[in-house]
């Protein structure tokens, strides 16, 4: 942190400004110890009484050491400081004020600090001082701006500032890749994030969370946990400088409240919000942006499977239930034919050249349909063929579904 000064003349008055951090570990020298050799007992004994720890061999000792320098601060972070301003001078000052600022890349924010209105008089020897904290939201260089405002035992004003520079850095970086996992038996999306630790000194990441949009609900798919050698299970939130932690979630649309129409193009998805620790206990947040992918593209019609049997009997018939979507913008006369050919070892028992009726916009619509198999094992459903008669267009819908037949 480096500060300069802007005076017309010699102040009464000087500004201190002193980061509040946490402590570190002492880091003592480390000593093996052989307690069989009086020299090395010896070595011991002298140490101890140097140092004032009671055993050399470890290489933490029971001292807190207050940071020897500007530590980095980070993205996320609450920055913590301490403004204090001293009457130097042999007179008392007046109307003493000191107003702080957070000048940015892109803002300045002016930071709650009680002293801009405190009017306080100060005689010679006396200070006036306030803690003054604020979350980190911008990376890149921060100037610590404070002005300090007074008047003389003369009546004339006084004014100074200060300015302390300070770089602010990522503390993880987040990458995020979707899969597209819809088919004709669900519409559920995957997301995969990978949180890396770019700090200088290892985190545990306390909690992260996926907000989903209102289109959206989410479920966190977490592996099982597993014990180590030593029988314990490890954290898995632990993550050194340079690690990589990855999750998972599933995201499943809200198709009851929201039709397909809504999940065209490119859609939110929802927002991480991530949550850590330091070595010291030091807290940070951050939350990324809304987060959006581009959904495949259906055409204008969609059919989707609502209902299928996983396994049936050979020569039973069963039903299968569909649901046609509408995506287009315009309303659709639709009629149904089946094309066993495509299909020899599975046979539709119902109507070929059925009349669906016509299809509004955004809406759906549900029909059931009955199969015979004639041959065992896994089989695929194919052959449903819908056709718009207007545009005289049909839809090929092919291998919609699978059933295993015993």
């Amino acid at each position: 942190m480096t500060d300069t000064a802007n005076s017309s003349r010699d102040q009464l008055l000087s500004l201190k400004v002193m980061r509040l951090a946490r402590p570190k570990f002492h880091e003592k020298v480390c000593v093996p110890i052989d307690p069989l050799d009086r020299v090395s007992t010896l070595i011991d004994t002298s140490m101890s009484k140097v140092t004032g720890e009671e055993n050399a061999e470890f290489p933490v000792g029971k001292f807190l050491m207050a940071p020897q320098q500007f530590e980095n601060i980070y993205l996320g972070e609450t920055f913590s400081f301490y403004v204090s301003v001293l009457n130097e001078s042999a007179q008392n000052c007046y109307d003493v004020c000191v107003k702080t600022d957070l000048q940015t890349t892109s803002q300045r924010v002016s930071l709650n600090c009680k002293l801009q209105d405190a009017n306080a008089e100060l005689e010679p020897e006396k200070f006036i001082g306030q803690v003054v904290s604020h979350e980190i939201k911008e990376t890149g260089q921060h100037i610590l701006v404070c002005a300090v405002h007074y008047k003389t035992q003369d009546g004339e004003k006084m004014y100074f500032r200060k300015f302390f520079k300070f770089p602010v850095t990522k503390p993880i970086d987040v990458r995020t890749k979707f899969y597209n996992a819809e088919d004709n038996l669900n519409n559920d999306v995957y997301l995969e994030a990978q949180i890396q630790n770019t700090c200088a000194v290892p985190m545990i990441l306390e909690k992260v969370i996926l907000d989903p949009s209102e289109y959206y609900t989410c479920s966190e798919i977490k592996p099982p946990e597993t014990a180590n050698s030593h029988g314990s299970y490890c954290s898995p939130k632990y993550l050194n400088p340079k690690d990589v932690r990855q999750y998972l979630y599933c995201l499943t649309p809200k198709t009851g409240e929201h039709t397909l129409n809504y999940y065209r193009g490119v859609t939110s998805i929802g927002k991480l919000d991530m949550f850590w620790r330091t070595s010291m206990g030091e807290r940070g947040r951050l939350q990324t942006s809304q987060l959006q992918r581009m959904a495949p593209g259906y055409g204008d019609l969609r059919l989707t499977v609502e209902k299928v049997p996983a396994t049936v009997k050979l020569h039973q018939n069963f039903q299968m239930i569909c649901k046609l979507h509408n995506c287009s913008e315009r309303p659709l006369d639709l009629s149904l034919t089946l094309d066993n050919t495509l299909q020899p070892s599975m046979i539709f028992c119902c109507t070929s050249g059925l009349n669906l009726g016509q299809l509004l916009p955004n809406n759906v619509l549900d029909f059931t349909l009955e199969l015979l198999p004639t041959q065992a094992g896994l089989q695929n459903i194919s052959g449903l063929r819908v056709t718009d008669t207007f545009l005289r267009r049909t839809y090929e819908h092919d291998e919609i579904a699978q059933v295993f037949v015993t």
